[in-house]
């Protein structure tokens, strides 16, 4: 079985923000309006997916299933205060912040 290549951009727009996509410079599939808020894709890196069993910040497994069922992933890093804008309500209304975790579980 040949190795499943990922090739990775990220957002001119908004820090944090990476498209994983399988086939390299093919965009069609990409809803518009994601693609309009994404920006200009910017190329990073390609790797293959087969000789990672973990990635930073990324299910492997979720990654495998976007990428199968939708043909790319969209990460969204929420590390940056000023880009979790959930936390930051939670924080003005007295309660406390979600973990990483149970901010994943909202986007799923």
């Amino acid at each position: 079985m040949a190795d499943r290549l990922v090739f990775v951009y990220k957002s001119r727009n908004k820090q944090g923000r990476y498209l994983y996509l399988k086939e390299k410079d093919v965009f069609a599939h990409i809803p518009a309006g994601l693609l309009d808020a994404f920006g200009v894709p910017e190329f990073v890196m390609m790797f293959a997916l087969s000789k990672h069993k973990s990635l930073p910040k990324v299910k492997v497994e979720d990654l495998e299933e976007a990428l199968a069922t939708k043909g790319y992933f969209l990460r969204i890093d929420l590390e940056d205060v000023e880009e979790n804008l959930i936390n930051q309500e939670r924080k003005y209304r007295g309660l406390d912040p979600l973990s990483k975790e149970e901010l994943s579980d909202l986007f799923k």
